[in-house]
C-alpha cells in the first residue's frame, strides 16, 4: 500500500498536521518528533505529493465571539489551537480575529475585512438575525464558505453548523429537574439573549419536555438575563421573594456566579440545574451550590468547523449534512 500523511502520521504517533510540517521544514515541531517522523518517511518511502508546490494559500478566517466568561474565549481558542495541529500548513492558513463587543456592526466590519483580505472560509459564532444572515449570503455569493458553531443561524446560506444538539440539551436539563420536583412547584429559566439561537432553542427544549412531565404552563417564569451579573442577581433574588413554591432554578447560559451568589443570601434549597462546565460551574458543583451541570463540548466544536472547511476547500469533499453535533454529557458532583 502506498504510504499517505494519514500513515506516517499514525506510525509515528503524531497528528497529520506534525507530518505537514515537517514536510514542509516548518517550526513548533521538537527535535525528537522531527527525527521520528523522518526516520518513517525513509523506511516507507514515502514521496510528498508536489501537486500545490507554489500555490497559493487558502485562507480560513475564524472570527472569536466575545463573551462576558473568558472560558468560552479560552475554549475557542484551544479548538483553533487543536486543529492547527491537524491543519496542512502547507496549503491552509487561518485568519484569526476577536470580536470586542457583539454588537451586528463589529460582526459586519470583522466579516468585510476578513472578505477583502482573500478568505475563502468563515468560521462563525454570531446572533440569529436579518442583518447577519445578509451579510452570510453577502459572503456567500463572493465565494466565501460559512460555518457557523454554537450558534446557529439556519434560514441563513451556512452551509454547515457545528454545536450542541439544543434541543436535547434543553430536554435533558428539565427531565433532571424533574427528577426532584413535583408539577405544582414552580421553575426559574435565564437565559442570556434570545437572538442567541444557542440560547432560544435550549429554552424551547426545556419547556417542550417540562410539558410532557406534566408541568402546566405556568409554572415557570422567563428571565432574558443578557449574561449579566446584575440582572441575574436581581431575576433570582425577585423569584425567590416572590414565590414561596420557587423550588428549581434552571441557567441555560451564564451568569451562574450571581445566581449562585443570590441564593446564598437566601434560606431556599433549590434544585439548580446550569449548562457548560465552566471553573465558576464547577466550583459551585463541588461545594452543592448546583446539582447538574449539562455540558457541550465547545472546543471540539470550533476544531470540527476548521477541520470541515479544509476537507471541502482543499480536498473538495462535500458537505453532506448541515448539522453535525458534538457530544452532550452530564456532570455531577460525584464525576469531578
Amino acid at each position: 500500500m502506498k504510504p499517505t500523511v494519514r500513515s506516517i502520521a499514525a506510525l509515528a504517533g503524531v497528528s497529520r498536521g506534525t507530518v505537514s510540517r515537517v514536510l514542509n521544514n516548518q517550526p513548533d515541531v521538537s527535535a525528537e518528533v522531527r527525527a521520528r517522523v523522518l526516520r518513517i518517511i525513509e523506511e516507507t518511502g514515502y514521496r510528498k505529493d508536489t501537486r500545490f508546490q507554489g500555490a497559493e494559500k487558502i485562507h480560513i478566517g475564524v472570527i472569536v465571539a466575545h463573551w462576558q466568561n473568558e472560558y468560552f474565549t479560552n475554549s475557542t481558542l484551544r479548538g483553533i489551537h487543536l486543529a492547527e495541529r491537524e491543519l496542512n500548513t502547507a496549503r491552509i492558513q487561518l485568519d484569526v480575529r476577536r470580536m470586542n463587543s457583539r454588537s451586528d456592526g463589529e460582526y459586519i466590519r470583522v466579516c468585510e475585512e476578513l472578505l477583502e483580505s482573500g478568505v475563502r472560509g468563515l468560521v462563525l459564532n454570531a446572533p440569529d438575525n436579518i442583518v447577519i444572515a445578509a451579510e452570510i449570503e453577502r459572503l456567500s455569493k463572493a465565494g466565501v464558505v460559512v460555518v457557523t458553531y454554537n450558534s446557529d443561524l439556519p434560514d441563513s446560506t451556512r452551509v454547515c453548523h457545528v454545536g450542541q444538539d439544543l434541543m436535547k440539551s434543553g430536554k435533558i436539563a428539565a427531565g433532571l429537574m424533574a427528577r426532584s420536583l413535583s408539577p405544582k412547584d414552580r421553575i426559574l429559566l435565564i437565559t442570556g439573549n434570545m437572538e442567541f439561537r444557542s440560547h432560544r432553542v435550549r429554552i424551547d427544549g426545556f419547556l417542550e419536555h417540562l410539558k410532557t412531565l406534566g408541568f402546566p404552563s405556568d409554572s415557570y417564569d422567563l428571565k432574558e438575563c443578557y449574561e449579566q451579573y446584575e440582572l441575574t442577581y436581581d431575576a433570582v433574588r425577585q423569584a425567590v421573594d416572590a414565590f414561596p413554591n420557587l423550588r428549581g432554578i434552571y441557567m441555560g447560559t451564564e451568569h451562574v456566579k450571581a445566581c449562585v451568589d443570590a441564593l446564598a443570601k437566601t434560606r431556599r434549597r433549590m434544585t439548580v440545574v446550569v449548562n457548560d462546565l465552566t471553573p465558576v460551574a464547577r466550583h459551585a458543583l463541588k461545594i452543592g451550590a448546583v446539582d447538574f451541570v449539562v455540558e457541550q463540548d465547545f472546543t471540539a466544536q470550533v476544531r470540527q468547523a476548521i477541520l470541515l472547511l479544509q476537507k471541502h476547500l482543499l480536498y473538495g469533499q462535500t458537505v453532506r449534512r448541515p448539522i453535525a453535533h458534538v457530544q452532550t454529557s452530564i456532570v455531577t458532583r460525584e464525576l469531578l
